[in-house]
C-alpha cells in the first residue's frame, strides 16, 4: 500500500521555498501597498482584488488563469 499524499514543509522566513506564493503576494502589493490599513477596504474592494488575481494569466500555468483551470476541473468532476 503506497502513500497518496506527500507533505512539504516550508521553513519560516525562507521565501525561496514558496515561490508562487511570493509571486502572488507581489501582485497583490501592486494594488495594496505594504503597510496599508486594510480596514479602509470594503468587501467589494477585496472581491475586485481577488477576481483580478484569479484572472491574471500566469506563465507557470501556461499563460492560463487560475480561474480558468479551476473551472475546467469543476467541469471534469461534474
Amino acid at each position: 500500500n503506497s502513500k497518496r499524499t506527500k507533505l512539504y514543509y516550508c521553513h519560516p522566513y525562507c521565501s525561496c521555498e514558496r515561490g508562487t506564493n511570493e509571486r502572488i503576494n507581489r501582485e497583490i502589493r501592486r494594488l495594496v501597498p505594504k503597510g496599508t490599513n486594510l480596514a479602509q477596504y470594503t468587501n467589494a474592494d477585496v472581491k475586485k482584488i481577488e477576481n483580478w488575481v484569479n484572472n491574471y494569466p500566469r506563465k507557470i500555468l501556461g499563460f492560463a488563469t487560475s480561474q480558468e483551470l479551476f473551472d475546467k476541473q469543476l467541469l471534469a468532476i461534474a
